[in-house]
This record gives structure tokens, C-alpha cells and sequence, in this order.
């Protein structure tokens, strides 16, 4: 078998759970030095200054021990997270420091417990559950359509989800010869919900890349059409 084996000993209490900050622990440990403020802090940017590696006698001083159980504590939170198979949330601080999230990047939905959110556009801060842009979700969303009667070339989508598109064909025939994809596999299914047809025109109208390939199809109220982005030799949508 490949690979690290499963820790014997795995981490699921956080690392000082019963310190009592500041007394116990110097949670969160500041990313800032801290050696102009007190002589042997810990921070992210020196970790243990010199100063705790100093003879005392030189003037060095013992590195704190509630910096030890506050820097050990913020590295088990994530120990224990992966541990119980969680992925971490959206966070701006943590987007922002590292100038956003690179594409396959995965994180949870804080709004919808279960869905996994999956990045698609370098340096993305979006939040997904506020801005969509960039993220497709783990799962199938839902969006509305009620346009007017007339043909729609490079159809907008709401992001780079799969998407479930109910169309309201209510105001005329609606046809669509293209959709504007996120990222390669993207799924639409199209849903008829007016009284008029909803058609597919094939190979023509959109810009190359957005196109539908196959053969058009027809759809009055109530029927649905499954249409996937493949990239392959020509590079459209397909009607599935």
C-alpha cells in the first residue's frame, strides 16, 4: 500500500482545550513580530525570536509557554478538521493573504451544509455563497429564465455550476444557440415550463466555442433536454 499509513494516535481534541486565554494560551498567535513589544513573543513572522535561544544570562529569555499551547492549538484546529474528513470554509482573510484561491481549490458551503464549493478562476476572493463567480458547487442549482419571444446566441450562465434552467416560454418560442461556458464538463438541463417551444439550434448563431453540437431539437412544455460542454476536436456543447 502506497502512501502514509492512518496516525495511530489521530487528533480530536484541539491541543490546550482547557487553557484559559491569556493566562494558558496566547491565542491567536499574531502574524506580526512582537519583538519590539515583548522581548521572546512568538509570532508568524519570527516564530520563537532569538531572544528565547539567548542565555539568560545574556539577556535571552524562556520562550513562552502560552505561546507554545497557542500556536500548537491553531495547528491542531486543522489537524482535527481533516481528521474528521472535513474541508474548510470560504475565508476572506485567508483569500485575501494569499491573493485568492487558485483554480480546484475546494471549500465548504457555510449556507447549504454538504455542498463543496470548487474553484475555477485563479486568484478567486469571491464568496461562493454570496458571489457564484468562479465557484461551481458539488451539486445541481436552480436557476429561472423568462425571455422574451426570439433567438439568444451565447447565452449567459449564472455561474460555473451545473445548472437545472427552468425556462418560461410563456411570452413566445424562445430559441437558444449557445450558452457562454465556466469550465470544461459544465451541464445545463433545460427545462420547458411555458406553453410555447423551447429550441436548440445547432452550429450556428453563437460564437464557436459556445455552440451546440448534434442535431437541434424541439422542446414544448414539460419536456426537458440534457446539454454538457465537451472539449475534444471542436470545442461546443452537446446534446446529451
Amino acid at each position: 500500500m502506497s502512501g502514509f499509513p492512518a496516525p495511530a494516535n489521530p487528533i480530536v481534541e484541539l491541543f490546550g482545550t482547557l487553557a484559559v486565554s491569556p493566562g494558558d494560551i496566547t491565542l491567536p498567535i499574531p502574524i506580526p513580530s512582537q519583538i519590539a513589544v515583548l522581548v521572546g513573543a512568538a509570532s508568524f513572522a519570527d516564530g520563537f525570536p532569538a531572544a528565547t535561544r539567548t542565555d539568560p544570562e545574556a539577556g535571552g529569555v524562556p520562550p513562552f509557554g502560552q505561546d507554545v499551547n497557542g500556536i500548537l492549538n491553531m495547528i491542531t484546529q486543522y489537524c482535527a478538521l481533516m481528521q474528521a474528513g472535513q474541508i474548510v470554509p470560504y475565508n476572506l482573510a485567508a483569500a485575501t493573504a494569499f491573493g485568492g484561491y487558485t483554480v480546484g481549490a475546494k471549500v465548504a458551503s457555510v449556507a447549504t451544509p454538504g455542498r463543496i464549493w470548487t474553484n475555477c478562476l485563479d486568484a478567486n476572493t469571491n464568496d461562493p455563497d454570496a458571489v457564484e463567480t468562479g465557484w461551481a458547487a458539488s451539486d445541481i442549482l436552480h436557476a429561472t429564465d423568462a425571455p422574451a419571444a426570439g433567438t439568444y446566441n451565447d447565452v449567459a450562465l449564472p455561474g460555473a455550476s451545473d445548472y437545472l434552467i427552468d425556462v418560461d416560454t410563456t411570452a413566445g418560442n424562445v430559441i437558444y444557440t449557445g450558452f457562454v461556458s465556466q469550465r470544461p464538463a459544465q451541464r445545463i438541463i433545460l427545462a420547458n415550463t411555458g406553453a410555447n417551444l423551447l429550441s436548440l439550434h445547432v452550429l450556428t448563431g453563437s460564437g464557436a466555442n459556445n455552440q451546440i453540437r448534434g442535431i437541434g431539437i424541439d422542446l414544448v412544455q414539460g419536456q426537458t433536454a440534457v446539454i454538457q460542454k465537451v472539449y475534444e476536436t471542436v470545442n461546443k456543447w452537446i446534446i446529451t
